[in-house]
């Protein structure tokens, strides 16, 4: 996978693991072409990217950037709070929901998946739950303090998991554990 990461966001959580998307230095003004040729230079002969951020929604002409991926053979997935602009047309092959607020039934319905980002003491488990019965690939995964997992939030994700008896999956940012960034 290529990761092209979108700068800014709509939100503002603290514990975002891409501070970068809020640095105005770190902003770099690209054309659809640029991001393609970036791309294609980047990773020769590799034919899938993530869109991630920031936030991919809050990207002026989204849909043109996904069209033209589409028109070179890429397979297009994108990660998402949720949040800054509407779903692309054409759709993205597949689509992490990653919820920071209440957002409309049609985008959880839309997701491919569907990952929250749990604190130690942050985070509703009625709701994971309740969306796990709804939907049927559902994540946790245990918010960092920094590039260090917190025990707690990972304590806390695991019980959450074994609670919902096979409806909801655990997800680990392994790199944090193995110290590679």
């Amino acid at each position: 996978m290529v990761f092209v990461r979108a700068w800014g966001c709509p939100l503002s959580c603290p514990w975002c693991d891409e501070p970068l998307h809020r640095d105005p230095k770190a902003r770099q003004w690209l054309t659809r072409a640029d991001i393609l040729t970036a791309v294609v230079q980047a990773a020769p002969g590799l034919f899938n990217v993530v869109l991630t951020g920031g936030e991919p929604l809050a990207l002026p002409n989204l849909s043109g950037l996904v069209a033209l991926f589409k028109q070179n053979g890429y397979w297009v997935a994108m990660e998402s709070s949720g949040q800054g602009g509407p779903l692309p047309d054409p759709p993205v092959d597949w689509l992490t929901l990653s919820p920071k607020n209440p957002l409309p039934e049609s985008l959880y319905q839309a997701a491919s998946e569907i990952k929250y980002i749990l604190g130690a003491d942050s985070g509703s488990p009625a709701l994971i739950l309740e969306q796990a019965a709804r939907h049927p690939n559902v994540w946790v995964q245990p918010r960092a303090q920094g590039d260090t997992p917190d025990p707690r939030a990972v304590a806390r994700c695991l019980d959450l998991t074994l609670q919902a008896k096979g409806r909801l999956r655990l997800s680990l940012q392994t790199h944090k554990y193995i110290g590679a960034r």
